[in-house]
């Protein structure tokens, strides 16, 4: 197929997929069938196609190791250092990353719907209730009692238990195909794929671990004998829904303003959704709509779509906030771009600017002018907690998860992640969720690279435009720009053209080191 034609049919491929996601997700259809999508658009996932693809990249690889290495970024180890990809290089990985993972999706997508079918009309019985699955989580999260806690939990397990078996088949199937094709093993499938060096960062995150550990532990034990009365060796993972739900903070954030408070924050940062008709916010209540918020570009740029199920407190805040950094920057994005730059690239870029959105709700001064003021420091000392927590928890899935797909017995895979993760976040965790807790394509590593990028973009507007950086229209002018390019470049190349330093963890644990102890 020509480059052209290739680049076209794919577009509307991922505009099918993601309506596809989009109805499931947002509780508009109780069943995920992606099955029929992927055969009409079988020829895009061919083992010609892919094997072409891949014949493609290892040429513009040899091309790269050939030319004289003129430009260079960094110099300080880590992700500091990197080798500045041309466009056609560049080009040529995003779509053998599409090609290849598209492959798999391919041939995983009966397994795929089964699963995400059957989670989406699973139900649970609690205290004489058939409560749908899905929302399960959002009662887990408001039940201040521990003994109901772990009634419910048990109730949720049993569902997961039950699904388990499709997921491993599915896990298997994708760790046989990447074989098929030529690679040792998924972990290096997606390393060489994306673009992402996981030994490299697994190694930075281990020193983040161990230089927050002390810290975190201090704050979890004060934490959960504070809010849960009990002793941080006695909890269990599904009591942390509890504990960092923060109910006590829910007169700071009325559930009537979700939206609002969204509206007027994009409109002071020059950004006003009345300038982006093609962003529409789904906030309807539906029993079977993820509980979970979620932004979906249908038609990038022209349509997307915000989806979440406010369910009370702060996390819709953070969560409305973090959806709109997706669809802001897939709404702002050039129309004239190439299709892999607008759909595809290094989701680090995205995700960096979900968390720049979201991390305004720990703005000490966002919080004065858009909650009503009370408890701002508790409120600011328990988000960063959470903030912590997830980025140990972060850490530690990648680092299960370089495990799970380097090759050993899926067997033994339950017990290492309850183990990896119980080590790091101090809380017991269930083996049930080895597979269900990971996500493909090691995209733990775009979570854990958008976090450090995040932090560096925070600090370039907090230099240019001060604390209040949110509040003026020349900010929104300076993210229009970086919106516009899509994911052309990565976030070490966009790190190095602000002039920010490297995309390391440091400004993070520092900023763990700085609050949590204060």
């Amino acid at each position: 197929m020509e480059l052209d034609e290739y680049r076209r049919r794919a577009e509307g491929f991922l505009r099918e997929l993601n309506e596809e996601f989009y109805r499931n997700g947002a509780g508009l259809k109780a069943s995920l069938d992606t099955a029929p999508i992927y055969e009409r658009n079988s020829d895009l996932f061919t083992r010609a196609e892919v094997e072409r693809a891949l014949r493609d990249l290892r040429d513009a690889a040899a091309s790269r190791s050939a030319a004289p290495q003129e430009r260079s970024v960094g110099g300080n180890g880590g992700l500091a250092s990197f080798e500045v990809e041309s466009d056609t290089a560049r080009s040529v990985r995003y779509l053998a990353e599409f090609a290849c993972h598209g492959y798999l999706d391919m041939a995983t997508r009966e397994l795929t719907d089964a699963i995400v079918s059957a989670e989406t009309r699973a139900v649970v019985e609690f205290e004489g209730r058939t409560i749908p699955f899905r929302m399960s989580q959002v009662l887990l999260a408001n039940e201040p009692n521990e003994r109901a806690r772990a009634a419910l939990e048990a109730a949720r397990q049993q569902v997961t238990e039950a699904i388990n078996p499709k997921r491993e088949e599915r896990m298997e199937t994708l760790h046989s195909l990447v074989r098929d094709l030529g690679f040792s093993d998924y972990k290096s499938f997606c390393a060489d794929l994306g673009g992402m060096d996981l030994e490299g960062l697994a190694a930075m995150m281990e020193a983040f671990l161990d230089e927050t550990d002390a810290v975190y532990t201090r704050a979890m034990e004060k934490a959960t004998s504070a809010i849960l009365g009990m002793r941080l060796k006695d909890v269990r993972r599904h009591d942390l829904a509890f504990l960092f739900r923060g109910a006590r903070f829910d007169d700071m954030f009325r559930g009537d303003r979700v939206v609002a408070t969204l509206e007027s924050t994009v409109a002071a940062m020059g950004l006003p959704h009345d300038e982006y008709p093609n962003i529409h916010i789904d906030a309807e209540p539906r029993d079977s709509k993820s509980p979970r918020a979620f932004s979906v570009p249908l038609d990038v740029p022209a349509r997307v779509v915000l989806v979440i199920m406010p369910h009370g407190g702060h996390d819709d805040y953070h969560s409305i906030l973090h959806e709109a950094g997706h669809a802001w920057h897939y709404g702002s994005v050039r129309r004239d771009l190439d299709f892999e730059y607008k759909w595809l690239g290094d989701n680090s870029v995205t995700e960096a600017y979900a968390f720049l959105f979201e991390y305004l709700a720990c703005n000490e001064r966002w919080l004065a002018e858009h909650t009503t003021g009370a408890f701002i420091d508790e409120y600011r000392a328990h988000a960063m907690l959470h903030k912590a927590y997830m980025l140990r928890r972060y850490a530690a899935k990648l680092l299960y998860e370089l495990r799970l797909h380097g090759g050993g017995s899926l067997s033994e895979m339950p017990g290492e992640y309850a183990s990896i993760l119980t080590d790091a976040l101090k809380v017991q965790y269930p083996e049930t969720d080895y597979l269900a807790d990971v996500d493909d394509g090691f995209y733990v590593a775009r979570y854990l690279k958008a976090w450090m990028f995040e932090a560096h973009l925070r600090d370039f507007l907090t230099r240019r435009f001060g604390e209040r950086w949110y509040a003026y229209a020349e900010t929104g002018a300076a993210l229009r720009e970086l919106f516009s390019e899509g994911q052309r470049l990565p976030v070490e190349e966009l790190a190095a053209r602000l002039g920010t330093g490297p995309v390391d963890p440091s400004p993070l644990v520092q900023e763990i080191l700085d609050k949590l102890e204060a």
